[in-house]
């Protein structure tokens, strides 16, 4: 009886050991700051792509002017990202997850050089971005992001001035939900030494059966 509790509780332990092994993601602090105009033309929002040294990249919306119907403020700006590693932006809704696969699935409307006339943000109406970057030190040819970071800016066109209202960035999950400070976390995958260990066990169980029994 005594052998068979300690052959359990051997089992108990190497199957802790084989549960999902998680990477935690973490809000970056200050992973999303509001420039304004200190950084050229328009209104810039500026990313954190490299957590560890604080280096960041962003964008811009220029005010382009005025967009029919009758309007008393600039309500037409033109989207302008910072050359470098950069960072990918979509129109996004609260609560959206904000995840590569939501990103890529070609549901959310990317901002971009074009159109070239512009985007209308209607004064006095807020309205979300998601933001997609990398921890790397160039743009992926394909845009896609070996090593990225999700997060959200609400922005506002406050009388022809566009305004942050709230951000969030995080990093090592697998996204986040836009509005909110909740990670997603990434499909958990097996402890490759945890099973290694169960199917150790398992022959050892399976062996000392057979020479009980011969």
């Amino acid at each position: 009886m005594k052998t068979k509790l300690k052959y359990l509780a051997v089992f108990v332990c190497l199957l802790g050991a084989s549960f999902p092994l998680r990477a935690q993601g973490y809000i970056v602090p200050n992973g999303v700051t509001y420039a304004g105009t200190s950084e050229g033309p328009g209104y810039s929002i500026d990313v954190i792509h490299d957590p560890t040294n604080g280096f960041a990249t962003g964008f811009s919306l220029v005010p382009l002017g005025k967009t029919p119907p009758i309007s008393l403020y600039t309500n037409t700006f033109q989207f302008s990202p910072i050359v470098d590693v950069s960072v990918r932006v979509f129109f996004t809704s609260a609560n959206q997850p904000i995840t590569t696969n939501a990103l890529l699935s070609g549901t959310m409307t990317e901002l971009g050089y074009s159109p070239t006339s512009g985007y209308v943000f209607t004064n006095g109406i807020p309205f979300y971005l998601a933001l997609y970057t990398g921890n790397q030190n160039f743009y992926p040819p394909d845009g896609v992001y070996t090593d990225p970071l999700f997060g959200w800016v609400q922005l506002v066109n406050n009388q022809g001035v566009i305004q942050m209202l709230g951000s969030a960035l995080e990093y090592q999950g697998a996204g986040i939900y836009a509005g909110t400070q909740t990670i997603i976390q990434p499909v958990p995958e097996p402890g490759v030494l945890g099973l290694f260990a169960l199917a150790g066990l398992s022959l050892f169980l399976v062996k000392n059966r057979q020479r009980q029994q011969s």
